[in-house]
């Protein structure tokens, strides 16, 4: 799996133009793009600058650090019910995104370490309107991840992981993720206050077996947890603060 602000507070795509800028260890990129889209829907012209940078002190280490500002979808306008206090529809123009990012990392013999910290902010996006005049209101959120993976050998490396977002503000709200979802555990306790979403966490071990050049078995348990009930048990509706993960895999190439 990827880690938590991997999967819910970074884009998928750009589609546009930029250049990439190399200077000795300095590496720069920047792009004028629409983002996690390739054509921008009727009404809506902006699109975002997206940069990277990234610097390699040496061989064995380095850190980075991205941003993305503009405007982009904003799917919680798009609710099919609108203003629940005018019963006017919401704007479904883009709206102003925010995202901040940096990374570093260090490999040097049997030992990768790596950490990322992310914050984010989308317009009208968050989960829950005002309760007073029913408008939508801002999402922020902020999520970090370390990892560590050794290798007992050049064949079988073993990884621990962990993941946290904190994303109480307005009843949650990430960037793609506007409303309650209970498979991912975002949102709100159905039961509880709607301003306050959940914080997420996640831990992760892995192990990784080269078994020759060509065959790689992979193995992983990640528990997942939040500080309100908002993971939804298919079996009978029932909602939890734990969900827990089990995957292998086998990874044949040529």
């Amino acid at each position: 799996t990827h880690n938590l602000p991997f999967d819910f507070t970074l884009p998928t795509a750009y589609t546009g133009g930029g250049m990439a800028i190399t200077s000795g260890q300095w590496i720069a990129k920047r792009v004028l793009a629409n983002m996690n889209t390739s054509k921008k829907s009727s009404g809506n012209k902006t699109p975002v600058i997206a940069y990277r940078v990234d610097y390699a002190k040496g061989e064995f280490q380095g850190f980075g650090f991205a941003g993305v500002h503009g405007k982009a979808a904003n799917f919680r306008a798009d609710d099919g019910v609108g203003n629940p206090v005018t019963g006017l529809p919401y704007d479904l123009k883009d709206t102003r995104v925010d995202l901040l990012e940096g990374d570093a990392y260090f490999i040097r013999g049997d030992w990768t370490v790596q950490g990322q910290l992310s914050f984010g902010q989308q317009k009208n996006a968050a989960i829950t309107a005002d309760p007073t005049t029913g408008e939508l209101r801002t999402a922020k959120w902020w999520g970090l991840s370390t990892l560590a993976a050794y290798k007992w050998d050049p064949r079988f490396e073993t990884t621990v992981r962990f993941d946290y977002i904190d994303n109480k503000k307005n009843g949650g709200g990430l960037l793609g993720y506007n409303f309650a979802d209970g498979r991912n555990g975002i949102g709100p306790d159905a039961a509880g206050d709607p301003e306050v979403g959940a914080k997420r966490t996640a831990l992760t071990l892995g192990a990784a077996y080269n078994f020759n050049l060509n065959t790689t078995f992979k193995v992983e348990y990640r528990i997942d947890r939040a500080n309100l009930p908002v993971f939804v048990d298919v079996k009978d509706g029932s909602t939890s603060k734990t969900n827990q993960l089990f995957g292998a895999s086998v990874l044949v190439f040529f």
